[in-house]
């Protein structure tokens, strides 16, 4: 325990220590994603608001759901709880394949790669910040004005950028060697999303079932999103799922840390 409390503290020092350039590279990451394409970053955001529009037409016009127990407009409800998951599963897909694609940077015992799978953490940032400025917009235009609850967003989003840097330290240096994982990856978060409140309403299911549900600590953030948004409540008034997120998410940072420490050196070998 004390040995993975020091590498985590040592993991945190060298981010912080390097932090303008992991800024520096997560920009250029972001740029180079669409540097070969005629619209460049415009294809950063086509996919997440065809998405969207997809699931507001099929849910919203089709199949009529009733999804939100008529409280809000299903557009509302929809972009609320899917622009964390956007952030997550797109955060998630690209830094745990970072060491393979910087399999060059890698092989430089002068750099520091530590920084590289918070790196892409913070490249899906910047769309990330733009879909909070249109929810916010979408939000206003439906008569959700902000408060002073909805400045929880970047408590909240701390939290997802928290969890991300555990998990993302986990699967990236677990991928060089086992590179199912990706497709692993992929299964996992079809599966996942249907399990957040991201298309359903809380209010549908038992409390028995919801109580399982709030394992995942995604719910969490899902959840927190949503009621920031729409100024429903304070995060400390779920203090137990709070003391739950964080728990889980300072056991996955330590886990980890401890895990690329030990891989770290093998890195060349398989790259």
């Amino acid at each position: 325990m004390i040995t993975a409390t020091k590498e985590l503290v040592s993991f945190i020092r060298d981010i912080y220590q390097n932090k303008k350039l992991t800024i520096q590279f997560s920009f250029n990451d972001f740029k180079s994603r669409y540097a070969g394409s005629f619209f460049g970053i415009f294809w950063a955001f086509v996919n997440p608001l065809v998405t969207v529009l997809t699931y507001w037409f099929v849910f919203g016009f089709g199949l009529k759901a009733g999804l939100t127990d008529g409280k809000y407009p299903f557009l509302v409800f929809l972009v609320t709880g899917i622009v964390p998951w956007f952030f997550f599963s797109d955060s998630l897909t690209s830094s745990t394949g970072v060491f393979r694609d910087y399999n060059y940077l890698v092989k430089k015992v002068v750099f520091n790669i530590r920084i590289l799978p918070t790196a892409k953490v913070m490249s899906n940032l910047y769309t990330h910040l733009f879909f909070i400025f249109i929810t916010l917009n979408i939000c206003i235009l439906h008569g959700f004005f902000p408060t002073m609850q909805t400045l929880q967003i970047v408590y909240y989003l701390f939290c997802l950028c928290a969890f991300l840097t555990g998990i993302t330290w986990l699967t990236a240096s677990i991928q060089p060697f086992l590179p199912d994982i990706m497709q692993l990856i992929g299964v996992l978060l079809q599966t996942i999303m249907w399990t957040l409140p991201v298309l359903w309403s809380p209010s549908q299911f038992s409390p028995r079932i919801i109580q399982l549900l709030k394992l995942n600590p995604l719910y969490y953030i899902v959840q927190g999103y949503r009621e920031s948004f729409l100024s429903q409540g304070w995060f400390w008034d779920h203090w137990a799922l709070t003391l739950y997120f964080w728990g889980f998410t300072l056991v996955l940072l330590l886990l980890g840390a401890v895990v690329f420490k030990r891989l770290r050196p093998h890195f060349s070998d398989v790259l």
